[in-house]
């Protein structure tokens, strides 16, 4: 609908791009509103400075990752505002113009009391999807299907664990193996006793530590998460700026970019690993540490020993 009402504007490329770049810049006020209400609301100074990032500069009218922020940050809102319907449907345009924050919704549904609510929850949303593709779907379902196609056909990009799977024939095992690391992330994620800010970032952070495609632009929407939580790391700037460098360092000649042993895939590597350590800090803030959680696990729980027992027998 976005790329129809540019076209409309005007079918020069200039007017194309200026009336793209017009609609990127309402989405934007729109996030710095929806992050300055929900810092607000949970009695946070908002830092400005969050919003001049290299990933906003840089990609801000790169793609569609401004416009899907903006519905991700209007459902939390509306979430924490017990407006629950407006959330369903914020969570669903969402998820019409990227797949992506869709890893969001279990945790909406966990944080409804009973399941009448969480019937209702999914059922709101998944008429919102419904409207905007089944007319799509009976029109043309060959086209629609080829976006999907399309990009499962799509080999890694800028996914840390090229550096595993350094033969493209071995890609297809490749998004296997990260599937496996987003669904035992997520997993752990949905399980945490945090808030549902935390929670989001933590999601969002999951998938895209599993995906095989991290395309840079996609910290257009962690941003805003990080934003709320005020998160103030020593990761935070490295990982926004080895995520710029990918694509400054992209059209280096005689070079194959998407291939481990480049440049923008060591950037991509090292973005990943400034995003884990984000998100072990935020986790370890909000009372969930990965340390402590790993030794709850692996060593063996102590029995309390009986009067007189001997420290050995244990």
């Amino acid at each position: 609908m976005i790329l129809y009402f540019a076209r409309a504007v005007g079918s020069g490329l200039q007017t194309f791009y200026g009336t793209f770049s017009a609609l990127s810049l309402v989405a934007a006020a729109g996030v710095a509103w929806g992050c300055w209400a929900l810092s607000r609301r949970l009695g946070r100074e908002l830092n400005p400075l969050f919003f001049m990032m290299p990933s906003f500069i840089i990609y801000g009218i790169y793609n569609f990752d401004i416009f899907q922020a903006l519905f991700v940050i209007l459902s939390i809102l509306t979430f924490v505002r017990g407006k629950r319907t407006l959330s369903a449907v914020s969570l669903g345009l969402g998820i019409c113009t990227k797949l992506t924050c869709i890893v969001l919704l279990p945790i909406f549904v966990i944080e409804l009391r009973g399941n009448r609510e969480r019937l209702k929850y999914f059922g709101v949303l998944a008429a919102v999807v419904a409207a905007l593709n089944l007319p799509i779907v009976l029109l043309n379902f060959g086209n629609f299907l080829q976006g999907y196609q399309f990009l499962g056909n799509w080999g890694l990009e800028d996914s840390w664990y090229v550096w595993i799977f350094q033969n493209p024939a071995t890609w297809g095992y490749a998004k296997l193996f990260g599937l496996g690391v987003t669904g035992l992330l997520l997993l752990r994620v949905y399980t945490l006793k945090t808030s549902l800010m935390a929670k989001s970032f933590l999601a969002i952070a999951a998938y895209l530590l599993g995906t095989y495609i991290y395309s840079p632009q996609f910290n257009i929407l962690v941003i805003p998460l990080i934003a709320v939580l005020d998160v103030q790391h020593p990761a935070l700037y490295p990982w926004d700026g080895f995520n710029v460098m990918i694509i400054l360092t992209w059209f280096i000649p005689n070079t194959q970019p998407t291939l481990a042993w480049t440049w923008p895939q060591l950037f991509a590597l090292l973005r990943a690993a400034c995003l884990a350590w984000l998100c072990v800090s935020v986790a370890s803030r909000e009372g969930s540490s990965l340390l402590m959680w790993m030794k709850a696990r692996i060593r063996p729980r102590m029995r309390e020993s009986s009067p007189g027992e001997p420290l050995s027998s244990l």
